[in-house]
């Protein structure tokens, strides 16, 4: 089967963020499923491409065995690396989706008044 003919995989992703920090690189997302039991996570792609400047992250879902009751489940999903790479995008697989990578290495604190 092709690429283009596959199933898309299961869950609603919304609220995407990438963000660069000193030392390290941070991917959020929100992700919701049409029933419990479902599992979602972003994994490094073992394919990085050409680019050194773009992250490809694979998205990772899994299938619950057995009854799941038809209860829509959201879930937070996080990644995160150590690096010293300045990334300017993330490519999300096998959605195909790119972000823009935030630099917060110098802004300053989140909590800071």
């Amino acid at each position: 089967m092709e690429a283009s003919q596959e199933e898309p995989l299961p869950g609603r992703c919304r609220d995407w963020r990438a963000l660069l920090g000193p030392g390290i690189v941070v991917v959020d997302c929100w992700v919701t499923f049409q029933s419990a039991g479902w599992k979602m996570e972003l994994a490094k792609a073992e394919e990085q491409g050409d680019d050194p400047e773009q992250l490809v992250l694979e998205r990772v879902v899994t299938y619950p065995e057995g009854y799941q009751p038809p209860v829509t489940r959201g879930l937070e999903v996080h990644w995160e690396e150590p690096t010293d790479v300045e990334y300017k995008t993330v490519l999300i697989v096998p959605d195909g989706m790119t972000l823009e990578v935030a630099d917060r290495r110098n802004a300053p604190p989140l909590n800071a008044e």
